[in-house]
C-alpha cells in the first residue's frame, strides 16, 4: 500500500512538472466516487475495468497541440500488455490510470521506450529508482501537452503502471 501511495504521488508531481501548474488537476477517489473539480466545472470519476494490451495506431493529436481526444488516444496507446485496469481518474484534458500487469518491470520498460515515441510524444526525463522506472514525455519543448508513466513492482510477483496523460 505504501508504494501505491508513493507511485501516486510520483505520478501526480510529474503531472505537475509536466503541466508547468494550470489546467485541471484530477484527484482520485474511492471506487464508484465522483467529485466536480474547481474551477473547469470537469468532474472525476474511477471506473476499474479489465483491460488487454493496446494496438498501437496512428494518432497522437493533431493541430493546436493536442485537445481531449488527443489525450484519450495517446492513452489508450498508453495501455501495458497482459494488464488489468485498477483505478481511472479523468477530469477535463486529464487522464490517470493504474493497471497491474503480469509482465515483468524489463518488459514493460521495453515497450514503454516505444509506445511513448509511437503515440506521437518524446520522452524528457527518464528515471530509475527501487526497481522503477518513471517516464516524463510531451509533445514537444513547450510541456503543454504529455504526462508521465511510471513502472514498479507491486510487491506481489506483478507489476504496477500508472499513466498520466494530460493537456495544460
Amino acid at each position: 500500500m505504501h508504494t501505491t501511495r508513493l507511485a501516486s504521488a510520483l505520478a501526480i508531481t510529474s503531472i505537475l512538472l509536466a503541466a508547468c501548474g494550470g489546467g485541471s488537476a484530477a484527484t482520485q477517489q474511492p471506487p464508484g466516487a465522483t467529485t466536480s473539480t474547481g474551477g473547469g466545472g470537469g468532474s472525476a470519476t474511477e471506473v476499474p475495468a479489465d483491460t488487454q494490451a493496446a494496438e498501437a495506431t496512428s494518432g497522437g493529436g493533431g493541430g493546436g497541440g493536442g485537445g481531449s481526444a488527443d489525450v484519450e488516444a495517446v492513452a489508450n496507446q498508453l495501455v501495458p500488455p497482459n494488464s488489468t485496469e485498477i483505478s481511472k481518474t479523468t477530469a477535463q484534458d486529464t487522464w490517470f490510470v493504474i493497471y497491474e500487469s503480469t509482465d515483468s518491470v524489463d518488459s514493460l520498460k521495453n515497450f514503454y521506450a516505444d509506445a511513448i515515441v509511437r503515440a506521437g510524444q518524446k520522452i524528457f526525463s527518464t528515471t530509475t529508482i527501487q526497481g522503477g522506472v518513471s517516464y516524463v514525455f510531451a509533445k514537444d519543448d513547450s510541456g503543454g501537452f504529455g504526462g508521465s508513466v511510471n513502472i514498479y513492482p507491486s510487491g506481489d510477483g506483478k507489476t504496477a503502471v500508472q499513466v498520466t496523460v494530460a493537456k495544460t
